[in-house]
């Protein structure tokens, strides 16, 4: 049995999630004073680092007596970083989707100084194709908003200055970039536009409807895409293998999973039949079939990534990817 001290010892590394480092006979020491490497004194210390989930780094059980080595808990099993692969800690990782992931919500504002003229504040909305922009004297604080509405509001009311500030109006929404995404989207239905407070304090946006219109038809295109993908495969599969043969090639080690046809598969599956030389054969397709398996190969890496429901879009060279094959696989089934 290990001494208390080393039990103690093993209860800080968990706790900091730190290894300390000691040499090979001060460890062996620490069960039962025994100094040597016996197979029973070995098998007493693995039994324990075993139950306790640590190991030792290099090995205890060859090598010089004093050499250094680090005692440590296992690895356990963190979150990745959705755009690096890189490991995160949990206080790193946000599982909720917030605004600052719009597009929008990162944009440095077209805005007016409260000074200036109402002619530039019609080339600005003009050109820009924008119904209102915020009225800022610095990059931080949002005097008002000016915009055809409340331009023509001041005309109707006969106001003789040509001045942006006796034109602009306090109907605008701050919100932090923190702000849960679906809660901001509820905003912006509401009042119609945001702007948004970044981490520095910093206005950015606006956000209209037109923004999260723009922002969700990208985020659910790779969605479709894929569908259709799939889609097509079922119909390239369709009607030309028997059912029995590929609930063997699919199944034979799985006595709990049926299928009754082709589309109670999925998209690995579809892509194992067809890598089969006897079921290529049988489909007859006209494509080279080592392309062929490799362009859906590397679909299949694109939707494992998609079906992760990260909210940050997939990159462009991913979508146009998707949008070919979907393209390709149409034209063939057109022309089949």
């Amino acid at each position: 049995m290990p001494t208390s001290e080393f039990i103690e010892l093993v209860k800080k590394i968990k706790k900091e999630g730190k290894g300390i480092k000691m040499s090979k006979r001060d460890l062996i020491w620490c069960f039962d004073s025994y100094e040597k490497r016996t197979s029973g004194n070995v098998w007493r210390i693995n039994e324990y680092l075993k139950s306790e989930k640590m190991i030792i780094v290099p090995s205890f059980q060859g090598g010089w007596i004093d050499e250094e080595i680090e005692l440590k808990e296992k690895d356990k099993a963190k979150i990745k970083n959705a755009k690096s692969d890189c490991e995160e800690h949990t206080t790193e990782f946000d599982p909720i989707s917030r605004l600052s992931i719009l597009e929008a919500a990162s944009k440095i504002p077209v805005s007016i100084s409260r000074d200036a003229d109402l002619e530039k504040a019609y080339h600005l909305l003009w050109t820009n194709d924008f119904s209102q922009i915020p009225v800022m004297n610095n990059d931080r604080d949002i005097l008002g908003v000016i915009g055809w509405k409340s331009i023509a509001k001041g005309l109707i009311a006969k106001k003789k200055s040509n001045c942006v500030k006796d034109f602009m109006n306090d109907d605008f929404k701050i919100l932090s970039s923190e702000t849960p995404l679906f809660d901001a989207i509820r905003e912006v239905i509401k009042s119609g536009v945001i702007f948004v407070q970044d981490k520095e304090r910093k206005i950015r946006g606006p956000i209209t409807p037109f923004d999260l219109n723009e922002e969700f038809i990208e985020q659910i295109e790779p969605y479709i895409l894929l569908e259709q993908i799939e889609n097509f495969l079922r119909l390239i599969l369709h009607n030309k293998i028997v059912l029995e043969d590929i609930i063997k090639l699919l199944f034979k080690d799985d006595t709990e999973r049926k299928i009754e046809s082709i589309s109670d598969m999925n998209f690995g599956e579809y892509l194992v039949v067809i890598r089969n030389v006897e079921m290529w054969e049988a489909l007859a397709l006209p494509f080279v079939r080592a392309d062929f398996i490799n362009e859906l190969d590397i679909i299949r890496k694109i939707r494992n990534g998609v079906m992760h429901f990260h909210p940050d879009k997939i990159s462009n060279y991913e979508l146009i990817t998707l949008r070919k094959m979907s393209n390709f696989l149409m034209d063939y089934n057109k022309n089949c």
